[in-house]
């Protein structure tokens, strides 16, 4: 196998992790209201790309290693969402709805 036709296949792995690493951030951004989700939206790719790659450095290097890293991915990714709007709320000072602030 050619080093080009390597390259083309891991990017085409890093291609389907990040397109599934936009489904839970979207989900995230809608849940809060667009609230920190530009933030998060470099993140949760990150996130979605690290899972992704943490399958095949544990040892899973076949098609079953595929196939568990596209949850792993999504897994990935919505940590980061979360994590990273939780981030960008706390850093605006913005409360949510249920907290009390007179008390």
């Amino acid at each position: 196998m050619t080093l080009e036709a390597r390259l083309a296949f891991i990017l085409f792995f890093f291609a389907v992790w990040c397109l599934l690493g936009l489904l839970p951030w979207a989900i995230a951004a809608v849940l809060s209201r667009g609230r920190g989700a530009l933030l998060a939206l470099p993140l949760a790719l990150t996130g979605a790309a690290a899972a992704g790659v943490l399958v095949p450095l544990l040892g899973l290097r076949d098609a079953l290693g595929f196939l568990l890293s596209l949850p792993a991915a999504v897994a990935g990714s919505t940590l980061a969402s979360a994590a990273a709007i939780a981030l960008a709320r706390r850093l605006s000072g913005t409360a949510s709805s249920t907290d009390d602030r007179n008390g």
